[in-house]
């Protein structure tokens, strides 16, 4: 709004034009500047140019069409993220602000992930408010990764981010390293923006050639920010533990070393974190979950604490693995290998023949792994098939597999919601890169279901004696996205099958109502999206998905930091010692660990996306088979049958005018009736990849 015209302005200077934009108290349109000073064309040239160069200057903001002072705008602190579109939202580091829109053209030299002050536009509808980066606090990027595009001369190189979110151009002195190729992909450390556009870097690192996985491996590493390296103190710390427990361990531990536990893994795994012993009893089972004893190593603020903190977790990719401990732990001191003593943590349970828990025993043990087995070897034996390594213990597996068996009709019959989706794995042969889905096997099912049943012991017997450790809960859905999901399905062939209750019941009831038929892709999807992400917190509110009074994480100390504070709270707890962390304290480790499993979450997606391009770049043309996984009012996404990944068809390349309804899920041809679902088989055309854009293009034969 223009301010009250006390006096007209007939005279026009920067400074009434400063005084005018103070009275305002908001961002005043181009217009109403006009008017003030009743300006002509002539006039209007002049405070155009004005005000171009005091936006330059940082003296004011410009928002749109509108311009005002930085003072009388209200400003919002938070983080920049940048979507592949190349829009922007300014996540707020009040949680109570709804994400602020930032145009591409009001980044203020911020890129993406960076901490970031912006002023919101009051002129704007408050329902669709905009904002504008005024202030970069701190850079997410301290190493930008470019591909090399040119020599300009010696040791200076003209590059552009391999991130096209980040749309500006780079030369780079490449004097500190090796001289790169065409195509290469550099680390480079950003020195200053020389002008509009272009930056100035130096060169820290040439990752490879763009095309090579492990390049891509390194990309993807260092754009999230993933540790390469130990420090050398956590590496010394680690050098100096010995290589095998000694007796003096063992004092005060039950001794488990002639119990005929075993692990049960891939085939490639070498930290063999649990182990698992199953007996048929006259009335029940007895299962033991033993899990390797990292606490006992690690103490609380030392090297290798902080730099398991700082992980969070191991990060596994399909060449490498960076993991939370060093190999001398992981892979060696920690890993339970067979037939040499370790130090473990135990849950030693009695379960009645439908599955009931009695009460657990939990301790601190020495055992002795009597075999490493692999899923594969575990479900041939389980088939009639053993071989000299599962034979001796195909009575205890068969036990295994009947007690599995009755935790997951149980699990069922509480209401647990299990899709068993199987995992994307990238293989490489001979060069050759290939993405598949994981097969499931039922041994697979049978570790799950033990260590499920652990973590819950574990959590239970904590909770029950008001300790303080890290709950992995799950959060019940938005009542809103239940509504929106009822009302999808309604429109399908489930109509009459629909629950009255939208509950865990009533979600597994509408999952097993469409198993078989032709939307059971469609309902899972559609199910999985309206759910919540599971995380860590010192409060209990249980395990929605699990169907879980209480829920933690116990099982995997050597690979997740959560499990090692339970582990630590575990042990203060039979020590009879109080605990030594509140729940401030804890509450604060888990907002850490749950943004840092976001983290390894999507840099696992992304590496798979990329295997992808690499695996179908020699398939330009070809025709495949796919089924329609996601609709937008822009096109629609179809996942390939033969390989877990989905590519976008765009409507511009349909002949037909589409209209998308959000209720359905579908797309409907205006002049063809063709429709597009959610769930729907059909041929596509591989038509692009780009590794730039991360991106897979489709069209329809």
């Amino acid at each position: 709004m223009p301010p009250k015209k006390q006096a007209k302005q007939t005279k026009f200077s920067k400074k009434n034009l400063l005084t005018a934009l103070h009275q305002a108290g908001a961002p005043m349109r181009s217009k109403n500047i006009y008017d003030l000073f009743d300006a002509d064309a002539s006039l209007k040239k002049v405070i155009k140019s004005t005000l171009a160069q005091m936006v330059e200057g940082g003296e004011i903001v410009q928002m749109g069409k509108s311009y005002g002072l930085l003072d009388n705008l209200p400003r919002m602190t938070g983080t920049l993220d940048v979507r592949r579109s190349g829009v922007g939202y300014l996540i707020s580091e009040d949680k109570k602000q709804k994400d602020l829109f930032i145009h591409p053209s009001n980044f203020g030299g911020a890129w993406p992930g960076d901490r970031v002050v912006a002023v919101i536009d009051t002129s704007r509808k408050k329902d669709s408010p905009e904002g504008r980066v005024v202030e970069v606090l701190d850079r997410a990027t301290r190493e930008l990764l470019v591909r090399v595009s040119r020599r300009i001369h010696q040791d200076s190189y003209f590059c552009h981010p391999t991130d096209s979110r980040m749309p500006f151009y780079t030369v780079v002195d490449t004097s500190g390293i090796p001289n790169p190729e065409k195509g290469d992909i550099l680390s480079v450390a950003p020195v200053e923006e020389q002008e509009k556009g272009l930056w100035r870097c130096t060169a820290l690192r040439r990752l490879g050639e763009e095309r090579d996985l492990a390049t891509q491996e390194l990309l993807v590493k260092t754009g999230y920010s993933i540790p390469e390296v130990f420090p050398v103190p956590a590496l010394r710390q680690a050098e100096a533990l010995p290589d095998a427990p000694s007796p003096e361990d063992w004092a005060g531990r039950n001794d488990l070393r002639r119990l005929a536990l075993v692990t049960i893994d891939g085939e490639t795994a070498k930290d063999f974190d649990d182990a698992v012993y199953v007996e048929r009893q006259e009335n029940g089972y007895r299962l033991v979950v033993a899990i390797a004893d990292v606490a006992h190593y690690v103490p609380e603020g030392s090297p290798l604490d902080v730099e398991a903190l700082a992980r969070g977790n191991s990060y596994y990719f399909p060449l490498s693995v960076e993991p939370m401990f060093p190999e001398a732990l992981s892979n060696g001191l920690c890993s339970l290998r067979p037939m040499v003593p370790r130090l473990a943590m135990v849950v030693d349970t009695p379960y009645s023949l439908d599955g009931e828990p009695g009460a657990p025993s939990l301790y601190n043990a020495v055992i002795m792994s009597q075999a490493r087995l692999t899923y594969n070897q575990v479900q041939a034996a389980l088939d009639g098939s053993p071989d000299q390594d599962t034979a001796p213990l195909l009575p205890m597996l068969r036990d295994a597999e009947e007690l599995a068996r009755i935790f997951m009709k149980r699990r069922m019959d509480r209401g647990c919601l299990d899709f068993d989706i199987p995992e994307a794995q990238v293989r490489v042969v001979e060069d050759i890169i290939s993405v598949h889905a994981g097969t499931r096997l039922f041994s697979h099912r049978l570790i799950e279901e033990f260590m499920i049943a652990a973590n819950e012991r574990v959590a239970e017997y904590m909770g029950a004696r008001q300790r303080v450790f890290p709950y992995r809960i799950h959060p019940q859905p938005d009542e809103k996205k239940l509504e929106t999901l009822l009302r999808m399905l309604s429109h399908t062939s489930l109509v009459d099958r629909l629950p009255k209750e939208m509950n865990q019941m009533g979600l597994q009831q509408i999952s097993h109502a469409a198993k078989g038929t032709d939307i059971e892709y469609l309902v899972n999807r559609l199910i999985l999206r309206t759910m919540m992400q599971a995380q860590y917190s010192p409060d209990n509110d249980g395990h929605y998905g699990l169907a879980s009074v209480a829920y933690c994480h116990f099982t995997s100390p050597i690979r997740r930091y959560a499990d090692l504070l339970v582990h630590r709270s575990l042990k203060r707890l039979l020590a009879g010692e109080a605990e030594t962390m509140s729940v401030g304290d804890v509450q604060g480790i888990c907002e850490g660990l749950n943004a840092l499993e976001r983290k390894a979450m999507e840099a696992e997606r992304e590496i798979q996306k990329r295997s992808a391009i690499l695996a179908l770049e020699d398939r330009i043309g070809e025709e495949m088979r796919g089924v329609v996984s996601g609709v937008a009012d822009f096109g629609f996404w179809v996942e390939l049958l033969d390989m877990p990944v989905d590519g976008l068809v765009r409507l511009a390349t349909l002949d037909d005018f589409f209209v998308f309804d959000p209720e359905r899920q579908d797309l409907l041809g205006q002049r063809t009736g063709k429709t597009f679902a959610m769930g729907q088989t059909l041929n596509v055309i591989l038509e692009a990849v780009s590794l730039e854009r991360v991106e897979i293009n489709f069209t329809l034969p």
